[in-house]
Parts: structure tokens; C-alpha cells; sequence
């Protein structure tokens, strides 16, 4: 999973989120859903805030 880019990683959040709106879901694969896209979102979070980071980091070198 740490491999995954932040789109892919965002990708596969859309995909949950979809799949947690289905109606037929039960309880047990919803929570296991869910947790994995936090997991998914801290991780993209993460890559972001290094990013701007980098980004910053860049800027006040000029």
C-alpha cells in the first residue's frame, strides 16, 4: 500500500466510499471498509504534507 501514489490512493477512498454506499453492505464489512480508508487517507495525507513541505522548501531557496 505504501507504494500506491497519492492518486492511487485517493482512487481506492472513491472506491470505498462507494462501495460503503451500497445499501447491502453489513455492519462488520463496513467498519473494515472504513478503516481502511482512513488508513488510505492518512497515507495520502502524509505524501501531501511532504509535498508541500518540498514545495516550500523550494520557494524560500530563491
Amino acid at each position: 500500500m505504501q507504494n500506491m501514489d497519492f492518486e492511487a490512493h485517493l482512487e481506492k477512498v472513491k472506491q470505498i466510499v462507494d462501495a460503503l454506499n451500497k445499501e447491502n453492505i453489513n455492519l462488520k464489512d463496513g467498519l473494515k471498509l472504513y478503516k481502511e480508508a482512513q488508513n488510505h487517507l492518512s497515507i495520502a495525507n502524509s505524501m501531501l504534507e511532504s509535498a508541500e513541505f518540498e514545495l516550500k522548501e523550494l520557494i524560500n531557496q530563491n
